[in-house]
C-alpha cells in the first residue's frame, strides 16, 4: 500500500470510526468527499446568526411564513406550554409572526432571511 492509499485509509478511519474491508482508493475519495460537502452544509446550517428585528421567513405545514425575530434564546424556557430546549451551544430564535402575531421558537436552520 502506497503512502497516498495510506493516506486514505487513516482518513477513512478518523472519518467513519472503522477500516474498510475492501480499499478502492477511488471509492474512498469520492466518500470521503461527499462526506466532507455534507458536513460543510451542516456547519453553515448552524452558523444561521440573526439579529432582534431581523425579517425572516419559515416554512411550515400551511406554507411559509414571514415574521420579525424577536430575540436569541440560549437557554432553557416555555412559551405558552412548550418547552424550549435552547442553550449556548443550541440556541433557539424567538420570532413574532407578520399575519397572526403569534411567537414560536425556531432553530436557525429553518430560518432564513426575507
Amino acid at each position: 500500500m502506497n503512502d497516498d492509499v495510506q493516506a486514505l485509509v487513516d482518513r477513512w478511519i478518523v472519518a467513519f470510526c472503522e477500516t474498510p474491508v475492501l480499499i478502492d482508493p477511488e471509492l474512498m475519495r469520492r466518500l470521503l468527499a461527499e462526506k466532507e460537502i455534507a458536513d460543510r452544509k451542516q456547519d453553515a446550517m448552524t452558523e444561521k446568526t440573526f439579529n432582534a428585528g431581523d425579517t425572516v421567513k419559515w416554512d411550515h405545514s400551511q406554507g411559509t411564513t414571514t415574521g420579525k425575530v424577536v430575540r436569541k434564546l440560549t437557554h432553557p424556557t416555555r412559551i405558552k406550554t412548550h418547552k424550549v430546549a435552547a442553550s449556548q451551544d443550541n440556541p433557539e430564535y424567538l420570532v413574532e409572526s407578520g399575519k397572526t402575531g403569534a411567537r414560536a421558537a425556531h432553530k436557525p436552520s429553518e430560518l432564513r432571511k426575507a
